[in-house]
């Protein structure tokens, strides 16, 4: 993380002017969620990763990831043509900061919900999404396009 540090350092006004920058590389659907809306506090339901290869396109893998908001709504979110994909979940890892030993809710919670995030530039056409979970997981993905979309409809318990 470049911006969202740590919670003793944070430059939330620097981030929010680097991603102001990147709004037109995305859809507008996708441009509007990123700038009024984040993932903070939503339920990891599932991660999909997609091999699309078909000798033809360069980068074919999609990472796709449903998230429960807070609020009970879904969303799909998708990374497209990625070429880094690094997720180090190591459940022992979510313990309480009192309890160095005990596991969050023993375990119960798997990946947790989304803590924080940050999308920068790599280049003119690859992005950098990094992602903080509360069990202490890292998510990074370097792609060309991001995509957000809610899902209309899909009963998940």
């Amino acid at each position: 993380m470049k911006y969202l540090v740590d919670e003793d350092h944070w430059d939330l006004e620097g981030y929010t002017e680097e991603k102001e920058k990147l709004l037109n590389r995305f859809n507008k659907g996708t441009a509007i969620f990123l700038k009024n809306n984040s993932f903070h506090d939503g339920k990891v339901v599932s991660i999909n990763i997609l091999n699309q290869e078909n000798g033809q396109t360069k980068d074919p893998t999609v990472v796709k990831m449903l998230i429960e908001q807070y609020n009970g709504e879904l969303y799909e979110i998708q990374w497209i043509n990625v070429r880094k994909f690094f997720m180090d979940y190591d459940i022992t890892r979510n313990v309480y900061s009192n309890i160095p030993y005990k596991i969050v809710d023993g375990g119960k919670r798997g990946l947790d919900e989304w803590g924080y995030d940050e999308i920068l530039p790599l280049s003119k056409k690859k992005l950098q999404h990094e992602i903080l979970l509360f069990s202490q997981t890292t998510v990074i993905i370097h792609c060309s396009t991001i995509k957000i979309r809610k899902v209309k409809g899909l009963n998940v318990t």
